[in-house]
């Protein structure tokens, strides 16, 4: 049993950070007791739950490999395809992503994928996938719009407009409704208005079986008065990679704030690296976001949104001991970690510096 005493904890239900003292028994938050075996003092540090990455592919297209190291598409898509059988457990992005903060991620497949795959969210630590997984089969994936479109005309010669696109995945959510029955949640890339547009469509066809959600969503201020379920929005730090991205900006995160549209953030790694989850915040923030709410998308409501809250996503007992030691306020762009906690485990130390 170990005692942390005296740390800024950030309490997700006031969404502030707090002076106070939490315990940890094995992998979990337990109720405090004067039965500890060991007291850490953190006066002075800031401390939260593990970032969650809403989007990523981290672990299954592996930083600094080429093709042979990409597990994140495949051509001839299925609806039996899983992530988790892509996911290599030793990916060096995943001691860089505990290294910045981020504990757990949401993984789906590349944004090449027009039907991609059903998505998992892993922890960052383990020497195993299945060890890793915190929840499978989280929601279907598909992509639409330039990338999407170009890769499979590359490969098949069709489709070539958004109205094949638009047939194959309508076809393949019968499919998913039928074969699938348990998935309710559907994740959909895309940038472009006309895109986003045709997942509010869909939501409309078939809001009484599933629930869309939009990733990236780089034209939603286009379309004002619109309504949405939660926007995986961004990554805004990364190059323009093609014309649906002109309008990429992080003022995406004032407007969906502003038009009170949930969102939580995502950095679609490697596309943009995890380690830039909490710039992503930063950047928020300078667009007129209060931290707390930041913090919060980035911990609580991402795992409200994700279906694990009940695992973790806040200190609180019961929960799996996730958290993070940071030396400043973790919005402050010069802030660092100074220690990640997986499970109530030790997977990141910057220095030795904490009194025991």
């Amino acid at each position: 049993m170990t005692r942390y005493i005296n740390g800024l904890v950030f309490n997700s239900e006031t969404r502030s950070f707090d002076k106070q003292s939490f315990q940890v028994q094995g992998q979990y938050f337990e109720q405090s007791s004067r039965t500890t075996e060991t007291e850490i003092d953190l006066d002075g540090y800031y401390i939260t739950p593990g970032f969650i990455d809403s989007c990523s592919q981290i672990g299954l297209a592996e930083i600094g490999i080429r093709w042979e190291g990409d597990d994140s598409y495949e051509f001839d898509s299925h609806l039996q395809y899983s992530v988790v059988d892509g996911i290599y457990p030793f990916d060096a992005a995943f001691q860089k992503a505990v290294s910045h903060g981020v504990t757990a991620s949401h993984i789906v497949p590349s944004p090449k994928s027009l039907i991609g795959a059903k998505t998992a969210i892993i922890h960052h630590t383990h020497t195993t996938v299945d060890e890793m997984v915190l929840i499978k089969d989280v929601a279907y994936s598909f992509s639409i719009g330039h990338q999407a479109k170009s890769t499979f005309f590359a490969e098949k010669k069709k489709p070539l407009t958004r109205m094949g696109i638009a047939k194959i995945v309508r076809e393949t959510l019968q499919q998913i409704q039928q074969q699938e029955p348990r998935i309710k949640k559907i994740v959909i890339r895309a940038h472009k208005a006309v895109d986003i547009e045709f997942v509010g469509r869909l939501q409309h066809e078939f809001g009484t079986i599933f629930d869309f959600h939009i990733i990236h969503g780089t034209e939603v201020p286009l379309l004002k008065g619109e309504s949405f379920n939660t926007v995986i929005a961004g990554p805004t730090f990364r190059y323009i990679e093609h014309n649906e991205m002109m309008a990429l900006s992080p003022k995406l995160y004032r407007h969906l704030s502003n038009q009170h549209i949930p969102f939580v953030f995502c950095t679609d790694h490697p596309v943009s690296s995890t380690s830039h989850l909490t710039l992503e915040g930063c950047l928020a923030v300078r667009e007129g976001m209060t931290r707390q709410d930041v913090l919060y998308a980035l911990t609580t409501g991402a795992a409200n949104f994700l279906g694990i809250a009940h695992k973790t996503g806040a200190i609180c007992d019961g929960l799996l001991a996730d958290f993070v030691i940071w030396d400043k306020h973790p919005l402050n762009l010069d802030a660092q970690v100074v220690a990640t906690y997986i499970k109530g485990t030790k997977v990141y130390a910057r220095e030795e510096g904490l009194t025991e």
